[in-house]
């Protein structure tokens, strides 16, 4: 009796450590490509760039200080996209920083960190 009991009992153990195991790295990954926050970077080295997301859509864009109409966001993978008459295209490199490039009357990169 005492060893089928241990038995059923090791068995349940082995099948439900695996899901438990597996449920962790998932959400840790799902809340790492959040973009919610505030991201600020230099375009070119130089100009300001404030970047301002919630659940997970652009709700501010300023540039130089000015604010900038933001128009349709886009979100795929670690990959956020925004613009009105310009598009930035940001990408995560990790969870508080990402790469960003703006295409309009020309090109500008940017690093961008969240604060």
């Amino acid at each position: 009796m005492i060893k089928s009991t241990f038995t059923a009992l090791f068995l349940i153990s082995a099948l439900t450590l695996p899901t438990i195991a597996e449920a962790a790295p998932k959400k840790a990954q799902a809340a790492a490509q959040t973009w919610d926050g505030t991201w600020s970077g230099k375009w070119g080295g130089k100009s300001s760039g404030r970047v301002t997301v919630k659940g997970n859509k652009v709700t501010s864009y300023y540039f130089r200080g000015q604010p900038q109409s933001v128009g349709k966001t886009t979100v795929s993978g670690k990959t956020l996209r925004f613009g009105s008459d310009y598009s930035v295209t940001m990408t995560l490199t990790s969870d508080n920083s990402a790469s960003a490039f703006w295409r309009g009357n020309g090109t500008a990169k940017a690093e961008m960190v969240r604060d």
